[in-house]
């Protein structure tokens, strides 16, 4: 999806550089005092750079708070993939993908927070970009649940509905972070939920092919067979 935010910089490179800046910055700013309660001015202090810099890159407030959403689902739509790639087995795949997506919002749990306080401060046609780059992620997770489905893993079930499940879990880290984060680990949250969402899903076929899977990758790997060595001759 092709998004097009106001600059008059022409130097792509110099664009993404410097609008990584200001939307970590933006982060920290809405974070503390929220969207309306932070000032350009701030945010461009915050980036280290002047206020007039920021405008050469978005023409207001509202095109920064778009790049947070921007940001925050790009991360998505590039760690899941890449995790992704290799796997070829449906349960794994769907496994591999949960724990992609809790693993990109836990490492940006301040952006994931602000994307939930301050979505209702964009305009209802930047909430609809939000909203199709957020269908565009899920995508990532519907997948691996429909090829469970077909190859008998996961009982049929409403794939959609399942797939904000798991959106829930994902962003509960964040959302929940200071309650979570003195009590249990991100991989342990990300277990625990898999554990709930297998529990509910796995056929009997789905389990003997999950239990297989648990036993090959606990089988220790096997030690490579040298050739012997030949004695010369005294």
């Amino acid at each position: 999806m092709d998004i097009e935010i106001e600059s008059h910089v022409e130097n792509p490179d110099r664009i993404e550089r410097r609008r990584e800046q200001v939307v970590s910055a933006a982060v920290k700013k809405f974070a503390v005092n929220g969207y309306h309660g932070t000032t350009i001015k701030e945010i461009a202090e915050a980036a280290g750079v002047s206020t007039g810099l920021i405008y050469s890159y978005v023409k207001d407030k509202e095109d920064v708070l778009l790049l947070v959403f921007m940001a925050i689902f790009r991360r998505y739509q590039q760690e899941i993939p890449r995790q992704l790639e290799g796997v070829t087995d449906p349960l794994q795949r769907f496994c591999t993908a949960v724990r992609a997506y809790c693993e990109a919002v836990g490492s940006n749990v301040g952006a994931t927070v602000v994307g939930y306080q301050e979505s209702n401060a964009l305009s209802p046609e930047r909430r609809d970009i939000v909203k199709k780059l957020e269908l565009k992620t899920n995508a990532l997770i519907s997948a691996p649940v429909e090829e469970c489905i077909k190859a008998g893993y996961f009982r049929s079930v409403n794939v959609e509905l399942l797939t904000f499940r798991v959106v829930l879990l994902a962003h509960g880290w964040a959302l929940k972070n200071w309650y979570f984060r003195d009590r249990i680990s991100l991989n342990g949250y990300i277990e625990e939920g898999l554990s709930l969402f297998l529990h509910a899903l796995l056929t009997p076929s789905g389990w003997q092919h999950w239990r297989a899977l648990n036993e090959v990758a606990m089988r220790p790997p096997q030690p490579s067979k040298r050739p012997a060595r030949r004695r010369k001759a005294g």
